[in-house]
């Protein structure tokens, strides 16, 4: 946990590279996408902790926890999500995070990554590492993202997306509705 952690709290730090140096720290905590960025990680943690019972304490701390931060902070990375060191979220706000994802995952704001079909689907995608998904994107389905990928801002992705691609726009198809 604390290796993963970190390696994220790294990323936010070099966001914050201009700032004096007693001041980058305290700024790279305090950015909402690395607070939900710690929550995940604790719990996280404490679902690794093999004995219920010694569990226990951890999760009644947690469940609250984790409640008030994805409410307060607008951020909801699932507990089930298994996500590598380097999470660096640029933006809070509309973002769900319900995947498998490799080292250095970067997303802005109002992203989706998760579930096809109104949780229909019992897969969810996967992404590799280095990859970075832009404002307003969304991830769809049982996909595999591969690695050092780019996700446009506002592009939808429900399809594989091999190694080292761009990926921008949305393609638009239209059919009529059918009206009793």
């Amino acid at each position: 946990m604390f290796a993963a952690l970190r390696e994220d709290f790294r990323t936010y730090l070099d966001e914050h590279a201009g700032a004096p140096r007693w001041r980058a720290p305290a700024h790279a905590f305090f950015t909402y996408g690395f607070l939900a960025t710690l929550v995940y990680r604790y719990v996280r943690w404490t679902r690794r902790i093999p004995s219920r019972l010694l569990r226990l304490p951890f999760t009644l701390v947690y469940l609250p926890l984790k409640v008030s931060s994805d409410l307060a902070l607008g951020i909801q990375i699932s507990a089930n999500a298994d996500i590598g060191p380097g999470l660096h979220i640029g933006h809070h706000g509309g973002i769900f995070l319900h995947c498998n994802a490799g080292h250095h995952l970067s997303v802005g704001q109002g992203v989706t990554i998760g579930y096809k079909g109104a949780g229909k689907s019992t897969r969810w995608p996967r992404l590799g590492d280095n990859v970075y998904i832009g404002a307003g994107a969304k991830v769809i389905g049982d996909i595999t993202i591969g690695n050092g990928v780019v996700i446009g801002a506002n592009t939808v992705v429900t399809r594989d997306v091999p190694a080292r691609m761009r990926v921008v726009g949305a393609a638009v198809r239209m059919s009529p509705l059918d009206c009793p």
